[in-house]
């Protein structure tokens, strides 16, 4: 019988290789030589006397047998695998890589902490972090080329799971010089939008997307920003911002560095109501992530709710 020559080890490299959809990411998952991996599917594939892989130019697309025999056998697989760790007491031993994208400033002080924290204990696992801002992250999420993110502020669509995990408090600042030079200007600004126009900006993308949801969010109007540089980094906005480049918006926990390193920093009040960067984290719905993703996702949030 088919059943008596089938082991777990087939359906787990079969199970990957279905969801990454290519043998040398799932070969570097599972810690295997591409031509095991090869050879597994093979091996399955005559088992089971069907195709289910089309080769093509080093593209493998999956048959129809493929997805019936994922859909049916992949949730079996993790919980016998859970199973049989229960039954054991050996903690299963996590492995393969897990790919993520960040933004820069939260994720170097958030979440590269955390991924340092689980790593001490889970050493076979691997990671791919990408920085990126939420617009660039979406079609590699939609794509499958990332398991999750966590991006700022952004509208994604219905096939994205998305789940707020820290809100920062954003500013619009600029260095006590510039603030000098443009003193009378900004003080007689009075919400004018043309006032506004009049001062130069620096932003971390080329439509000055921040410092237009700023404007909206405090005056309901957004002027014609004159955008000096744009650079994704907010510690490289920061370092322009204090070497009197212009004005810009950077998170209230960065500005109270810059203020306790001894830089003078002026605040725009705006209308007085907080305007918060969400931080969110998001992932493809349907997404049949690995027991590695699975868990350092679980051990990232569980810090956040708590």
């Amino acid at each position: 019988m088919i059943i008596d020559n089938l082991n777990l080890n087939l359906l787990r490299v079969f199970c990957c290789v279905y969801k990454v959809k290519n043998m040398t990411v799932a070969a570097e998952q599972l810690h295997m030589t591409q031509s095991g991996v090869s050879q597994n599917i093979k091996n399955l594939e005559d088992l089971l006397t069907v195709t289910l892989f089309d080769r093509n130019k080093k593209k493998i697309l999956p048959t129809y047998h493929a997805e019936l025999l994922f859909n049916s056998s992949e949730p079996h697989l993790i919980s016998i695998e859970e199973s049989l760790q229960k039954i054991t007491g050996k903690k299963q031993v996590l492995q393969g890589v897990v790919q993520f994208a960040i933004p820069i400033e939260f994720g170097n002080n958030f979440i590269l902490p955390l991924v340092a924290e689980f790593s001490k204990s889970e050493p076979a696992v691997v990671f791919k972090i990408k920085y990126g801002h939420a617009s660039q992250v979406e079609q590699i999420i939609k794509n499958g080329e990332l398991d999750f993110a966590f991006v700022d502020n952004f509208s994604f669509g219905e096939q994205i799971h998305s789940e707020i995990v820290y809100e920062e408090k954003l500013q619009l600042c600029c260095n006590q010089n510039y603030y000098l030079e443009n003193q009378k200007l900004i003080t007689n600004m009075k919400m004018k939008k043309e006032n506004f126009e009049k001062l130069s900006y620096v932003d971390y993308v080329e439509d000055g997307t921040l410092l237009c949801q700023w404007f909206k969010h405090h005056y309901k109007f957004v002027p014609k920003v004159g955008l000096r540089v744009s650079l994704m980094d907010v510690q490289g906005v920061s370092r322009l911002i204090t070497e009197g480049l212009g004005v810009g918006v950077l998170p209230e926990k960065v500005v109270e560095q810059l203020q306790t390193r001894g830089e003078k920093i002026y605040i725009f009040l705006g209308s007085g109501k907080v305007l918060s960067n969400k931080i969110s984290f998001v992932s493809l719905e349907g997404r049949t992530l690995s027991p590695a993703s699975i868990a350092i996702k679980n051990f990232i949030l569980k810090k956040f709710r708590n």
